[in-house]
């Protein structure tokens, strides 16, 4: 498995059952190594910008949930995500010195027509799991977000073709990330800490629209401003 694919690297039996999805999150999850420094393996120049589409929560039970493991996770060299920032990464656009402004208007004018025909759903978030340099929930079904992230995707190429590669969709492994790692160690430290974790109930969030954001990254942190955000069913 290299460090730069797909993680999980195989797709979980079924993308519509809740089990299947994190029995095979945590089989990957639970059967690696050595973790690495987030910031790291994620390289990103000082003072970089750039678009991504993201899905944003604010929902007081998956606050709750999020703030209760982190607050468990009684181990060093791991940075929690701020509450007011769980999301889900859809995909990334391209650096905002790429992109012109035109180009973005044109992007959102497509993706808007075209998400008013795609109808809010609901996802399943939990048990808890991790990467390869991260600590995230597993969420369910991924039926919904892998039509989601195919008609981003489309959108995106329509209005800036260098963008989108062949391989995006076989890459997407939809999660909700609550602490990045950031010391490269063996992984059985904080296998063992999640699994701990693991039977806490699950909590069921809406997805009502999308979000284009300008995302930054500062010190140990992601942040964003939202450029627009997009109804799902206008």
């Amino acid at each position: 498995m290299t460090s730069n694919g797909p993680f999980p690297r195989l797709l979980p039996d079924s993308t519509s059952d809740p089990e299947a999805i994190a029995r095979n999150d945590w089989s990957a999850f639970s059967e690696i190594s050595a973790l690495r420094d987030h910031w790291t393996v994620k390289q990103w120049a000082p003072g970089r910008t750039g678009y991504y589409w993201y899905l944003t929560f604010d929902d007081t039970d998956l606050i709750q949930l999020a703030a209760e493991c982190q607050q468990a996770l009684a181990i060093g060299g791991i940075d929690p995500v701020p509450l007011d920032a769980l999301h889900i990464t859809m995909m990334g656009i391209g650096s905002t010195n790429d992109v012109a402004e035109g180009q973005i208007d044109g992007l959102i004018s497509v993706a808007r027509e075209r998400l008013s025909d795609v109808k809010p759903f609901d996802l399943t978030v939990g048990p808890l799991s991790g990467s390869r340099s991260a600590i995230r929930f597993s969420v369910a079904p991924w039926d919904p977000l892998l039509d989601l992230h195919q008609l981003l995707s489309t959108c995106t190429g329509e209005v800036l073709r260098s963008v989108v590669s062949a391989s995006s969709a076989a890459r997407f492994r939809p999660h909700l990330g609550i602490a990045y790692n950031n010391i490269d160690r063996t992984a059985v430290e904080v296998v063992d800490a999640v699994a701990e974790l693991r039977g806490a109930e699950r909590v069921n969030v809406r997805v009502n629209q999308v979000e284009l954001v300008v995302l930054r990254r500062e010190d140990h942190t992601y942040r964003w401003d939202t450029r627009t955000v997009l109804a799902l069913g206008g």
